[in-house]
């Protein structure tokens, strides 16, 4: 037995005298252990080059962007996807529906998370007194469908829900009253 520890003992010592000779022998690298040890940075010439490009060439580069203004909307009249521009003058009620920055009547559905089931109708962008246009909305909803209409109101971030796919009788609605 000690004879067997003896010689894995003396065969270790070998190879580890040829591990530490061949090492020697290879040009080994030299990691810094500090900021100030490492060598001094070179100017930016030496690491990349750049040229400069003519003003002539950015007119292909320009009409590759979006656009960072919603075009103004055409003054004549309706289109042929039944959008109408708004009004110059706002009707006179105590409620506002503003349109969105593509003007738009902001009126959407939304689905909850019932099954995907259930639909909702919101109408945002409101200003002014919200109870009496989820009043009329609601009335003018009742009187379109014959039957009950149920809402919510949410005062603080100024959209009405409706309960319900609603949204073309809503949209006509808000239209036809001057929004």
């Amino acid at each position: 037995m000690a004879s067997v520890a003896a010689r894995s003992f003396v065969f270790r010592q070998q190879m580890n005298a040829r591990r530490f000779d061949f090492a020697s022998c290879l040009n080994i690298k030299s990691f810094y252990s500090s900021y100030s040890a490492n060598p001094k940075e070179k100017s930016p010439e030496n690491y990349t080059q750049y040229h400069e490009v003519s003003s002539d060439n950015w007119k292909f580069v320009e009409r590759l962007k979006p656009p960072t203004v919603v075009p103004s909307f055409p003054k004549n009249g309706s289109c042929f996807s039944d959008w109408t521009p708004p009004p110059d003058t706002p009707p006179n009620l105590p409620y506002f529906v503003k349109r969105t920055k593509n003007f738009m009547v902001p009126v959407y559905l939304n689905f909850e998370a019932v099954r995907n089931q259930r639909k909702i109708t919101m109408v945002k962008h409101i200003e002014g007194d919200i109870w009496a246009l989820e009043k009329a909305i609601k009335s003018h909803l009742e009187e379109v469908t014959k039957r009950q209409v149920v809402s919510q109101v949410h005062e603080v971030a100024m959209y009405i829900k409706f309960r319900g796919d609603y949204v073309l009788h809503v949209k006509k609605w808000l239209l036809n009253a001057g929004f």
